[in-house]
């Protein structure tokens, strides 16, 4: 599920920002395994940035590239899809744990505005999934969750 907040409130105290947010996995106790994708282009410059996972395990590098502009999700209008306007990274060391209740409470004091953007296509998440799994920068815990 990709989510959009406006502004994301981040646990760490950091600036409030707009910000989109992909669910990887709902745990129990309302705790929801995600990434917040980045613009942020820290893929090696000898490396081609290609869509899809990017895996340098030499360099314990590991990412997942959305192209900016290639639809990747259905919206939540039938019909509709969804594409990144930039290149987006998820970066498998960044993967964290959320508590889903502390959005609910944001929104519903006000303090933030979040929209659904719609649902990753099966063999998108799957090829995600995949990535981050056999990735050796994602936490140990992480991947026993995904």
């Amino acid at each position: 599920m990709i989510l959009y907040f406006n502004p994301f409130i981040f646990p760490d105290g950091g600036t409030p920002k707009p910000k989109y947010f992909i669910i990887i996995k709902k745990c129990e106790d309302r705790l929801l395994l995600a990434s917040l994708p980045t613009s942020k282009d820290s893929v090696p410059a000898y490396t081609d940035t290609v869509h899809g996972c990017i895996d340098m395990p030499d360099i314990n590098f590991n990412c997942y590239c959305f192209k900016g502009g290639k639809p990747v999700a259905d919206g939540i209008v039938p019909g509709e899809h969804f594409a990144f306007p930039l290149d987006t990274f998820i970066y498998g060391f960044r993967i964290n744990m959320f508590d889903g209740s502390t959005f609910e409470t944001q929104v519903n004091s006000g303090v933030t505005d979040m929209k659904v953007i719609g649902k990753l296509y099966a063999n998108e998440f799957k090829s995600l999934l995949l990535c981050l799994k056999n990735s050796s920068s994602v936490k140990r815990k992480y991947k026993r969750i995904m």
